[in-house]
């Protein structure tokens, strides 16, 4: 398990987020910045429409380097 914030992980806020795996987190970022941040959900759209890979690439790291809880 592993736990980091939605501003860690390129959104608006403190709201702390825990997954077992990277595919969960996706998942649960995602939902959290629909419902919390529809801007950033607009942004996050845009820039998946331009690089599908991109907050992956850049996110991932993060997420390796975070430690286990």
């Amino acid at each position: 398990m592993k736990t980091m914030t939605c501003r860690e992980l390129g959104g608006a806020c403190d709201q702390r987020i825990s997954a077992e795996t990277w595919d969960d987190m996706v998942k649960k970022m995602t939902a959290h910045v629909m419902e919390k941040h529809p801007d950033v959900a607009e942004k996050m759209k845009k820039m998946h429409e331009e690089d599908p890979d991109k907050w992956g690439k850049e996110m991932k790291p993060k997420w390796d380097a975070a430690p286990e809880e």
